[in-house]
């Protein structure tokens, strides 16, 4: 079968950095945050190119910010863009909401892996392949955020394509198994075993239907205290674990 090879696109001079921090959610929030906090330097692209990149230039070790645009085909696409640009290693941080009453607004979530509820993994493996992280960089990554002042839990997510068509198949028949939904984990995880990527995720949650007041079941964003917290602590972590070297 003939498939279009689009290596880097139009971007032949962009170096990525062995770390990435993948953000595939809240341009005109998160991402300045970020690039407030760690010093983002902006990277240069083409014009057809929808991402957007930054040098981390106040982290400890060199990382790469890569701004995907929520979703996970736009992860995907990521993903494709830094393996080719000198990526091993990503992490990605994001929004999520709790599924379990125990995942509070604003704590943290350490996926092991996610359940393939979106479309775009079954274009890199058969239906039954799992959307596993990377063992040894979850266990760091749960190792640094558990250690924080944020309540952090660790479990198997579910991503979803519809965010505003979420149901049954989450809530129910999923039910016990998954602690949060989100719309990028299982692809990446799945996409990056097949470029040969080292995957993880660190998720803050932002609302969760199941909890019993009600302002905590309609999205929270950093104007929130609690959720600010939860991604400046997430954020700490992420960081800490990309500087460091490579399980």
């Amino acid at each position: 079968m003939k498939r279009r090879d689009f290596a880097h696109a139009n971007n032949p001079d962009f170096a990525c950095a062995e770390s990435v921090l993948l953000l595939p959610f809240g341009r005109r929030s998160f991402l300045p945050a970020i690039v407030d906090t760690c010093g983002g330097e902006a990277v240069t692209l083409d014009e057809t190119t929808d991402r957007e990149v930054f040098r981390l230039t106040a982290a400890p070790s060199e990382i790469t910010l890569v701004f995907s645009g929520m979703g996970s085909p736009a992860a995907a696409n990521a993903l494709e863009m830094v393996a080719v640009a000198g990526a091993q290693r990503v992490v990605v941080f994001g929004a999520c909401g709790g599924v379990v009453t125990e995942v509070g607004v604003g704590e943290l979530v350490v996926a092991g892996g996610g359940v393939r509820g979106e479309g775009t993994s079954a274009y890199y493996a058969p239906p039954g392949f799992p959307a596993a992280f990377d063992p040894l960089l979850t266990a760091r990554l749960w190792e640094v955020a558990s250690a924080s002042d944020v309540p952090a839990h660790r479990g198997v997510v579910y991503t979803t394509d519809a965010g505003y068509r979420q149901g049954p198949e989450i809530y129910e028949k999923c039910a016990g198994l998954v602690i949060a939904v989100e719309s990028e984990c299982a692809a990446v995880a799945v996409v990056g075993a097949r470029l040969g990527l080292e995957t993880g995720a660190l998720l803050f949650c932002t609302d969760n239907i199941n909890l019993p007041h009600e302002e905590d079941r309609g999205y929270r964003g950093l104007a929130d205290p609690r959720v600010r917290r939860g991604f400046d602590a997430g954020l700490e972590a992420a960081i800490e674990v990309l500087s460091g070297p490579a399980e």
